[in-house]
């Protein structure tokens, strides 16, 4: 092998090697773990200062904002455990009593999560509608029945 191409192999691993050095850091430094309210909820000391991010519900009640608007503080829970919250943003609007969130942040000493960022899912108020009855009367056949394309009814 040249000198020549010793130096371009060399080169080459170098990069490799920083390519990989920055990819696998990088991972590292934006891995949040996800984690549900009964996992946490008696973990809270060990888990401060970690990024995370944790799942509940919004307990009825509990949410109480400062005048600004800006500071939120609530608790989730699942399975009567709870986590109290406090986030300092606007809350999306899907926020209210209830409703499933992820929040994602750190524990601070005293055991609060304090949030960086909040996802909330509104309850869902729509039940699967089971009864096809009037659709039968209109012509039109469920798929799950019927290997026939549905009709479509025009006026």
């Amino acid at each position: 092998m040249g000198v020549g191409r010793r130096q371009v192999a060399i080169a080459v691993t170098v990069i490799l090697v920083a390519v990989v050095y920055v990819f696998i850091t990088g991972i590292s430094d934006t891995m949040v773990y996800y984690y549900n309210v009964s996992e946490v909820s008696e973990r809270r000391a060990e888990l401060v200062g970690n990024a995370l991010r944790v799942h509940g519900q919004v307990v009825p009640g509990s949410i109480e904002k400062d005048p600004t608007g800006l500071v939120h503080k609530f608790l989730i829970e699942e399975g009567g455990l709870t986590v109290p919250v406090i986030y300092r943003d606007i809350v999306p609007d899907t926020f209210e009593d209830r409703a499933d969130a992820v929040v994602e942040g750190s524990f601070d000493a005293a055991g609060t999560f304090q949030a960086t960022f909040l996802m909330a899912k509104c309850p869902s108020k729509y039940e699967a509608e089971t009864d096809y009855a009037q659709f039968r009367e209109a012509g039109v056949v469920a798929p799950a029945q019927s290997r026939q394309p549905a009709k479509i009814l025009t006026r």
